[in-house]
């Protein structure tokens, strides 16, 4: 019934809330691919509302590609998800779509910290001078890879768990090796190496 002038308006119901989060998320592929990855969220959504939304914060697109992958296309975020990772089961997609998310999320912390760095206005002091090195390379070691990726893993897992993922599943991400990237990655990349 229409609302009467003067009368508070109504808080909207569960159904449009969660209609209104997954819309906010762009999902490329085919329609099954949509479907699936729409389902996992909405998983998602009702085992852990602060997941789904960490998730909407650093996910703005989730593409089905051949690789499962996190990169940034154009300034947007986006997990890269393949169909072997999307199709194994309603939890593995859930708990793929997190992994990918702490991805971003330690992205757009690294990008924020080096925004931090910025040279002082003109005008104001600046900070002590350093030697400069002409052959300082923007360099990630090998240890703070495989420490991101344990991390992420940690993430996939907490969120297997709350999903509902059998044991086998959980078992896969939590006896993972350091170096096995397996659980969360597939597909072929392309090393970019900075000159």
């Amino acid at each position: 019934p229409p609302r009467q002038p003067g009368e508070a308006a109504s808080a909207p119901s569960p159904a449009a809330e969660e209609a209104k989060s997954l819309a906010a998320l762009d999902i490329q592929g085919p329609p099954e691919f949509k479907s699936h990855i729409t389902r996992a969220l909405k998983l998602i959504w009702l085992s852990d509302r602060n997941t789904f939304l960490f998730i909407k914060k650093y996910i703005f697109v989730i593409r089905n590609e051949d690789k499962t992958d996190f990169y940034m296309d154009g300034g947007q975020p986006v997990a890269a998800i393949s169909n072997a990772h999307a199709f194994r089961s309603l939890p593995w997609c859930s708990g793929i779509i997190a992994h990918q998310a702490f991805h971003s999320y330690a992205a757009f912390r690294a990008k924020k910290k080096k925004a931090g760095r910025a040279p002082p206005p003109p005008g104001s002091k600046s900070p002590p001078s350093r030697s400069v090195n002409l052959l300082n390379f923007d360099f990630t070691s090998l240890d703070s890879i495989l420490n991101l990726e344990a991390k992420a893993s940690q993430f996939q897992l907490e969120t297997l768990e709350k999903t509902g993922a059998s044991r086998l599943e959980r078992n896969e991400v939590a006896k993972r090796k350091p170096r096995d990237f397996k659980p969360a990655h597939d597909g072929k990349y392309l090393l970019v190496v900075k000159p």
